[in-house]
């Protein structure tokens, strides 16, 4: 048993021997991620993987379930009733309207930009 470790430790030792300059390399890109700060960061997200997994599939549930709603209107399968002005005044008191009323008035605004620079 003590045989097979000193033979495998003696081709570790060969393979560092072979690979120094690689070695020597991969050492100076972790100091360099340290340096920067990259290499914690990437360590805390990776502690934390699950959270940000769960987070990652929360947001993105909340996305598909956003565009089949925006498809279906599109598509003319969702039924839109008649709507009033006092309605309409109604859902602008529902902050997630506002929210959403929000977020479509920057999209108008950047395709607006976006024409005006053509």
């Amino acid at each position: 048993m003590e045989e097979g470790r000193i033979q495998t430790i003696d081709r570790i030792i060969e393979e560092i021997i072979k690979n120094q300059e690689a070695i020597i390399n991969f050492i100076e890109i972790l100091k360099e991620l340290q340096r920067t700060g990259i290499l914690p960061f990437m360590l805390g997200i990776l502690q934390k993987s699950e959270e940000n997994l769960a987070f990652l599939i929360e947001q993105n549930s909340n996305l598909i379930k956003n565009i089949s709603i925006i498809y279906a209107i599109l598509n003319g399968d969702e039924k839109s009733g008649e709507i009033h002005l006092a309605d309409i005044i109604k859902l602008l008191n529902d902050q997630e309207v506002r929210r959403g009323l929000y977020l479509v008035l920057r999209i108008l605004k950047a395709i607006g930009n976006a024409n005006k620079e053509s």
